[in-house]
């Protein structure tokens, strides 16, 4: 069940791998689930991503830095399996000045678990952030990629589960792809992008209800 975020903010939008480090001890004996963590945040000041988790059966929070590489945190939780979880984020500049914070209560499963969606709120005047905590990974290449106008690049999709397998979409389960600005560039069912103005966009590659982004440069 998904709640409300810290505080209430318009909704503008954004998915989290890498080990993240816990503070709090988990139990190896209780049945657990996997949350991957991922957001695009190259737009924004955020240089540090932090995510809490907490709820009245775990007795010390835990609590995992989340990797930011070319402007995008990704991770992944691993987090005792029940009812209201509350998964904090807070995000903070190269200051360490608190930026972006939001927080969602939910049920988590052993292994996987649907996707989920975390606005966090700008604390100036940056834009919110959307985070997503699900069960998959998804990757597209090349990022970023170069682009004239009028050409053409292909963008691939790597997917993979909370388990690192290999997830392969179907003609029934298709990956769905878009573009932020269809004035710099427009892209088609198969990932094929085409340059339409000089500029650059973000494409991007939804998977059941997980995304994952490219960012193109389209020159003259």
């Amino acid at each position: 069940m998904l709640r409300a975020p810290f505080r209430s903010a318009p909704i503008a939008l954004a998915t989290m791998l890498l080990a993240a480090c816990g503070d709090g001890a988990v139990d190896p004996s209780r049945d657990l689930g996997t949350l991957i963590v991922r957001a695009d945040v190259a737009s924004s000041a955020v240089v540090t991503l932090v995510a809490e988790v907490t709820a009245p059966d775990i007795p010390t929070a835990l609590t995992f830095n989340i990797p930011i590489a070319n402007g995008v945190a990704s991770g992944t939780l691993t987090v005792p399996a029940g009812s209201d979880r509350t998964v904090a984020l807070r995000a903070y500049d190269t200051g360490g000045i608190l930026t972006h914070n939001g927080a969602v209560t939910l049920d988590i499963q052993p292994g996987a678990n649907p996707t989920r969606a975390i606005i966090l709120t700008p604390l100036t005047g940056d834009q919110p952030i959307v985070v997503t905590l699900g069960s998959l990974t998804i990757t597209v290449t090349p990022s970023p990629a170069t682009v004239g106008v009028a050409g053409t690049v292909q963008l691939s999709v790597s997917i993979t589960d909370w388990n690192g397998a290999t997830v392969t979409p179907t003609e029934a389960d298709p990956v769905s792809w878009a573009t932020a600005n269809p004035g710099i560039a427009t892209v088609d069912a198969a990932g094929l992008v085409s340059g339409a103005g000089v500029g650059n966009t973000t494409i991007t590659a939804t998977f059941r209800g997980a995304a994952g982004t490219a960012t193109i440069d389209v020159t003259p």
